[in-house]
């Protein structure tokens, strides 16, 4: 029985290291409302904010059920990539930053949309690599054509989107934030 298992893994993570990889981690999604562009570090200039956020409806594998961000509470959307040094250095600190001020605990949503995935750069796979950092907070993957990070605008890693609790934005922001930073964006 052990064998059969082991064997059983074995071909599943065999078929799921396939060619067709950056297909696997895409997760399905639906985007709707406008389009927006995130500001960016040389402009500093904010045209998002307070325009409506666009929707991400995620629909969870094997299930007829979907979570719509953001949602009827505080939201706030980091895209990073797997291979972009500034998002290595970010995830940690984030992590960090939301279990020490207890941001889910405030009743904040916090979304990770991990996009421009490449097999051939570093920390790939992009799951394993959040799993090492501890991540344990939804997080969708972007597809091939990088539809989400577009439909937001993201030009630069890390990007944010921080809403409302209608789903306006509050503010958008390209590039790195410390957790100080963070903390007085939030309270």
């Amino acid at each position: 029985m052990k064998k059969t298992i082991l064997i059983l893994l074995f071909v599943f993570f065999s078929l799921s290291c396939s060619d067709s990889e950056i297909e696997n981690f895409a997760s399905q999604v639906e985007l709707s409302g406008e389009k927006i562009s995130i500001a960016t570090p040389n402009s500093g200039i904010d045209s998002a904010s307070g325009e409506m956020s666009p929707k991400i409806i995620y629909k969870i594998p094997g299930d007829e059920i979907s979570i719509e961000y953001p949602g009827n509470a505080p939201t706030i959307i980091l895209f990073v990539a797997h291979w972009c040094p500034y998002c290595q250095e970010e995830i940690p600190e984030v992590v960090s930053w939301i279990e020490e001020d207890e941001i889910i605990q405030k009743g904040v949503n916090v979304l990770l949309v991990v996009t421009s995935t490449d097999s051939e750069k570093s920390n790939y796979p992009p799951d394993e690599w959040l799993f090492n950092e501890k991540w344990q907070y939804p997080v969708i993957y972007d597809d091939e054509e990088n539809n989400i990070a577009k439909y937001f605008g993201v030009s630069y890693f890390p990007s944010w989107v921080f809403t409302e609790n209608d789903g306006v934005i509050a503010f958008t922001h390209a590039g790195k934030i410390t957790k100080e930073e963070l903390s007085n964006l939030v309270n």
